[in-house]
């Protein structure tokens, strides 16, 4: 036990309070496969469940990673189909062990996407979820102690083409968690935008990849399309500056007549 719970209630206070918050999650989840996850997979559970009014039918998980996330949907919203996008085979068979449960209402297609078809360099990390389509800088190199390892070409396809090439359902949730490449993945899929009615991204303060978009500049652009910032992470430091968090916008209601 630290010394200073001794002396300081308000620390006491605290550890209660954030391992109350811990079981509270723990609970709700019970009983679903999210239930394996750890707690840092399960950062968004909150965002998630303002959805609850108007549940997703159609959920695109675009960086779907080793499928943590789209387990984590699934749970909240088990009738939901989830069409997920990861181009690093390295994730494949985690991501299958994942959504097993799952078989005829999940499907991963391997493929990055972007404004723009094209052959890109994939820049591959010693942490392979922070990987990105752009250079990590100095600042990414700090904050997240990661390093590139590795190059590896992967196709880059718009969404709204490949939705369209794939007869995919439109969505009505896009989850993105792309490292810098937001703003790209949403030129390309206007139209998939369009017919959502929420996007969940994960949302950067500093510039951590060369070129990366800030959160002013994916607020900014999800505006233009009729979305407004709702709620931010449960996880997110209060008091501190922020670095990273993950960031729910809902499409603004239309002005009455």
């Amino acid at each position: 036990m630290r010394s200073s719970l001794l002396y300081n209630p308000f620390d006491l206070v605290e550890r209660l309070a954030v391992a109350s918050q811990r079981r509270r999650r723990r609970r709700k989840l019970a009983g679903t496969p999210a239930a394996a996850l750890s707690l840092g997979h399960i950062d968004s559970l909150e965002l998630l469940e303002l959805l609850h009014p108007a549940p997703p039918g159609v959920i695109y998980d675009i960086g779907a990673n080793v499928g943590t996330w789209t387990c984590l949907a699934k749970s909240v919203f088990p009738q939901a189909r989830i069409e997920a996008f990861e181009p690093l085979a390295v994730h494949f068979d985690e991501f299958r062990k994942w959504t097993a449960p799952w078989p005829d209402d999940v499907r991963l297609h391997p493929v990055a996407l972007g404004a723009a078809e094209r052959a890109a360099e994939m820049h591959v990390m010693d942490y392979s979820d922070a990987s990105s389509l752009l250079p990590v800088n100095p600042a990414g190199r700090s904050e997240f102690k990661i390093n590139p390892v590795a190059s590896q070409t992967v196709p880059v396809v718009p969404l709204d083409l490949f939705a369209a090439r794939e007869n995919l359902p439109l969505p009505d949730l896009l989850k993105l968690d792309v490292q810098g490449y937001e703003l790209e993945v949403l030129r390309g899929g206007t139209r998939c935008l369009s017919h959502a009615g929420a996007v969940l991204c994960e949302v950067s303060f500093r510039e951590f990849y060369s070129g990366q978009p800030l959160f002013c500049d994916v607020a900014g652009m999800l505006a233009t399309h009729g979305f407004a910032l709702h709620a931010i992470g449960a996880g997110t430091a209060l008091g501190a500056p922020l670095v990273q968090t993950d960031a729910l916008f809902i499409r603004s209601p239309a002005p009455a007549p």
